[in-house]
């Protein structure tokens, strides 16, 4: 019900903001060559009133921002994650307001074109920031309103009609080893909730890339850069952008905003136990058809399967078979993770299947060749030599 009240605020924010709707025009600029662009990339500058500023001393400035055109008016906006290098260590939540002195976007080499911030209007001091229980890169986004700003700046336009895969897009980066912005080409893969999976140079410096704006082939902000991960499907490094939908959430004053994705290993968990490994896996394969879903709960991230997670609680439970089903689903569905694979082969050798489980081992070497650190290799090496 609240997705639904929230698609149709959603559509009613088109409605009425003329430059976010259905109908926007290239701008002017995006096919001249890209050393004639407008100045867009900036990088944050930012002091606390108790003389915090960042985690190490060795920052200059902490990753890259943006300015956005909303029709009305003109925010800016870079990663939340950036509060862990733009640190106030009195604050353990989304809350700088009270704490911030200055906070300025500027261009790379450039000192005069300044932006200045205003309040940070996705202000949320509930909202966890760090450690077991921190969900922020869900919704990387800080939004601010924007105290002055020179006119040399461009606020891009956003976008808010669905991102496709195969889409032509460009990311404006600011990273810290090179001395001017730089602008990355990418090819959009495909999309899961808010999460946009962007295919770029994996030899790109992309180090102080974190809150980079990400524009489509007419120009106009579809995301905001928040990661590098390895596509589940693929196993290819991708970049990990966060849809400016959220940032129509912040514009139209979304309720429940900052909601954290649901933990689907507890539900599966749960089922597995109840009703057996098969159940779960018919529940996982119902989550993965509605696209939805992927706004409620982290279904494709390598850091939180819940899939994974079901497995290893199984086995505690010494519930092996049903471990091994799961484990061995979770593979599929996931090739590109060496590790599900060592988890697979442990379960299999729980359950007294060596052959399986060398197989197991033989993909994990297969997928991480490191034999210093992918413990197959070890795992192998043991089970082929006993007798």
């Amino acid at each position: 019900m609240q997705l639904l009240q929230y698609t149709q605020r959603l559509f009613i924010l088109w409605l009425f903001f003329p430059l976010l709707g259905l109908a926007q025009t290239k701008e002017s600029w995006i096919d001249l060559p890209p050393t004639q662009w407008p100045t867009i990339g900036l990088i944050n500058e930012v002091q606390y009133k108790n003389g915090d500023r960042y985690i190490d001393p060795s920052f200059r400035y902490a990753g890259t921002g943006f300015l956005i055109n909303t029709g009305t008016d003109t925010l800016a906006a870079t990663a939340k994650h950036i509060l862990w290098v733009a640190k106030n260590k009195q604050s353990s939540g989304v809350s700088i307001n009270a704490h911030l002195q200055r906070w300025t976007m500027r261009p790379k080499g450039n000192t005069q074109d300044l932006a200045t911030m205003d309040q940070l209007l996705n202000e949320d001091p509930n909202e966890k920031l760090e450690g077991a229980g921190s969900s922020i890169t869900e919704r990387d986004w800080i939004v601010f309103s924007v105290k002055k700003s020179s006119p040399k700046l461009y606020p891009l336009k956003p976008r808010f009609t669905p991102v496709q895969a195969g889409e032509k897009v460009f990311i404006i980066s600011c990273p810290y080893n090179d001395s001017t912005t730089q602008i990355y080409p990418g090819i959009v893969v495909r999309k899961y909730g808010l999460d946009i999976f962007i295919d770029r140079d994996p030899k790109a410096n992309m180090g102080g890339s974190s809150g980079s704006p990400v524009i489509d082939a007419n120009g106009h902000l579809i995301g905001i850069i928040s990661a590098s991960t390895v596509d589940n499907l693929t196993g290819k490094p991708v970049v990990v952008a966060i849809s400016s939908e959220y940032l129509a959430g912040v514009l139209n004053k979304k309720p429940d905003l900052n909601k954290p994705k649901a933990d689907y290993g507890v539900t599966l968990l749960k089922i597995a136990q109840e009703k057996g490994a098969k159940a779960a896996i018919r529940q996982y394969k119902t989550w993965i058809k509605n696209p939805q879903n992927y706004y409620l709960y982290n279904l494709w991230s390598t850091n939180r399967n819940g899939l994974r997670e079901t497995g290893v609680k199984l086995l505690e439970l010494n519930r092996v078979p049903e471990a091994v089903e799961i484990l061995a689903f979770n593979t599929k569905i996931n090739p590109s993770f060496y590790q599900n694979h060592n988890l697979l082969a442990k379960a299999q050798l729980q359950a007294g299947n060596k052959k399986a489980a060398i197989k197991s081992y033989q993909l994990s070497t297969l997928k991480y060749t490191d034999k210093a650190n992918n413990e197959a290799f070890k795992g192998l090496e043991e089970l082929l030599t006993k007798k």
